[in-house]
């Protein structure tokens, strides 16, 4: 196993990009959030969906790229490469419902699009929680340097 040796200048940098990164999660959540509760109080179920689409497709990448991509244990590596695989095959099957829905009567694809929201709002409700707890995690390996005068 590989240690990556970083100052107390680059360990404050690397903890403060983690905590600003879960300040905008959580603000994009919440934006997120609002946005759906109103699509959904107008019945635009084409408009809930491709939110959800597009927050989902952002929350996979930002899983590759800032926990996996750190993960240096490969049992856990894979671990959590398969549960991100799981919400890529989410993603990929409500894709798949969409398109087949372009060929059915408006009648039945209102059932099928209320069921893509539903199961797309849990895809990110569980991803957001998976990426906030690990980012929460990483940015707490690395404590503030305390300076005899002070904070750094």
């Amino acid at each position: 196993m590989h240690c990556l040796v970083l100052s107390h200048a680059e360990k404050y940098a690397w903890r403060a990009h983690r905590m600003t990164k879960i300040v905008e999660l959580n603000e994009l959540m919440k934006k997120y959030t609002q946005e759906l509760s109103d699509a959904l109080q107008r019945k635009d179920l084409d408009s809930a969906i491709s939110r959800e689409i597009a927050l989902l497709e952002a929350l996979i990448a930002v899983a590759k790229n800032e926990i996996i991509s750190v993960i240096n244990d490969p049992t856990v590596k894979n671990i959590a490469e398969s549960y991100v695989l799981s919400h890529e095959k989410t993603l990929s099957y409500a894709r798949g419902v969409l398109e087949g829905l372009r060929y059915v009567s408006p009648i039945y694809a209102l059932g099928e699009k209320e069921q893509i929201v539903h199961l797309l709002a849990s895809s990110v409700s569980e991803l957001f929680s998976f990426i906030m707890g690990a980012l929460l995690i990483v940015a707490s390996l690395s404590p503030p340097q305390q300076e005899p005068f002070g904070v750094v």
